[in-house]
């Protein structure tokens, strides 16, 4: 009986000795929102470093859940629009600053993210080639127009945090909208080396081509 009584207590005290510190909370906090860097280094602008590390190259956005029938998309169409004008670059020659370029068939933009502090970064459009690539340029007048105009710089500028949960993913989460996930495209394959009998002309051959 009195064993009995011990193992209960024993097994009602597990869970609370089992609990994490304070301390040990905070550090599993900034290793799922720093990316597993110390608190001074996140604190110290540092976070673009391993963030931005190897991030050249084209991405696309992912759809994500499809509307009507709520199965999840995620990653379907990765290669559809890797290979049309959805894909966009990626470049970052700075741990500070992240830039997008989009690759469409007519006019162009770009975007800058710059780090603030944390995982904090201020969004910045370039807005004439914004405009004109959403087919609101200059050209276009009336009340209309500009009120459109005002709406897209709106909602293409302000504060977004980045996250990497992988090499090949990146999140943008805004104060207005859905998270934006981003994957990276599958790099082309490299043009296969022609046989060494093919691309240098044999000793028969260079013989007979000299006069």
């Amino acid at each position: 009986m009195r064993a009995a009584l011990c193992l209960a207590l024993l097994a009602f005290a597990a869970p609370a000795l089992a609990d994490d510190s304070i301390a040990d909370q905070a550090q599993k906090a900034f290793q799922l929102y720093a990316g597993g860097m110390s608190q001074q280094d996140f604190l110290s602008a540092k976070y673009g470093i391993d963030l931005f590390r190897n991030i050249a190259g084209n991405w696309v956005r992912l759809n994500g859940p499809d509307n009507k029938s709520g199965a999840e998309t995620y990653g379907a169409d990765t290669a559809k629009f890797c290979g049309g004008h959805g894909a966009f670059t990626l470049s970052s020659g700075d741990p500070l600053i992240l830039t997008l370029t989009t690759n469409l068939a007519g006019s162009n933009f770009s975007q800058t993210y710059t780090l603030i502090g944390g995982s904090t970064f201020a969004e910045h459009t370039d807005p004439g080639p914004y405009l004109e690539a959403a087919g609101l340029g200059r050209d276009k007048t009336g009340d209309q127009a500009d009120e459109q105009r005002g709406l897209l710089l709106s909602l293409a500028n302000g504060l977004v945090q980045i996250y990497r949960p992988s090499a090949d993913i990146l999140v943008l989460t805004r104060d207005r909208g859905y998270p934006v996930v981003m994957a990276r495209c599958p790099a082309s394959p490299a043009p296969a080396t022609p046989p060494a009998s093919s691309a240098e002309p044999s000793s028969a051959s260079s013989s007979e081509a000299k006069p």
